[in-house]
């Protein structure tokens, strides 16, 4: 009997460690799993499709220069054709560096303070949200870059890869030039598809609307972007508070 009770014990003790080390493994396998919310899911996706488009223009550009190097090492090209080609080069260069006033049509967005009464019937910690600042405009002109502008501008101010944009006080310094709300955007490229891409839930206005930011955005037919008149030095949009 002494030998049987043992037998039991040792089987039944057998499987309760078979049990707690299953259980112990199960345990060790299993991941943490990440929910996105729809808004994080819409602007992972949106950022995957950029990169995408980034590196299918960089390899696009790549052949395009390669292809003339190869000519003009084979001397396909005559001298004349040669300037005319980097003439045109240099052109489009200096539209990308903002160097050149642009015309053409495009968006007009106006953004300023929230009215008065709004501002004075909001809770102390809800009047900063009725302003226009910095970083609102950081936010929009990314968006306008996205939705394909080829050239902007803010108060007559064109926004190039060196413009800075920062609070100055009650102001904002945009190029090194103050200015107070409210703020008119132009945005030169295809009217219809910035106008919708602008005003689409996912984008940075629609959270201005809510702000009661008074927000306003027109299609227009022929637009002017001015060059832009600053020092050409190396800097990126940047924000800083003073």
């Amino acid at each position: 009997m002494k030998n049987n009770e043992a037998s039991t014990f040792v089987f039944i003790a057998s499987i309760i460690i078979g049990i707690l080390i299953s259980m112990n493994i199960s345990f060790t396998r299993t991941t943490d799993r990440v929910f996105l919310s729809a808004k994080q899911y819409q602007d992972s996706y949106n950022y995957k499709n950029k990169l995408y488009s980034d590196i299918a223009a960089l390899i696009q550009q790549y052949q395009k220069y390669n292809s003339k190097l190869v000519e003009y090492k084979s001397n396909e090209k005559n001298e004349e054709q040669v300037t005319k080609g980097i003439i045109e080069e240099l052109n489009e260069n200096n539209i990308i560096l903002g160097k050149v006033a642009l015309e053409g049509q495009g968006i007009k967005i106006s953004l300023n303070d929230a009215k008065d009464e709004d501002i004075e019937n909001s809770f102390e910690f809800e009047k900063k949200l009725r302003l226009v600042h910095d970083m609102d405009i950081m936010q929009v002109i990314n968006d306008i870059k996205n939705s394909g502008a080829e050239a902007i501008s803010i108060n007559g101010q064109r926004v190039v890869d060196r413009t800075e944009i920062y609070c100055s006080g009650a102001f904002l310094r945009i190029n090194g030039v103050k200015m107070m709300a409210p703020f008119t955007i132009y945005a030169i490229g295809n009217k219809e598809v910035m106008y919708n891409y602008m005003l689409s839930n996912e984008n940075y206005l629609k959270s201005l609307i809510t702000r009661k930011v008074r927000v306003d955005v027109q299609q227009c037919d022929n637009l002017t972007v001015p060059a832009y008149i600053g020092e050409q030095k190396n800097a990126l949009i940047s924000s800083k508070n003073e």
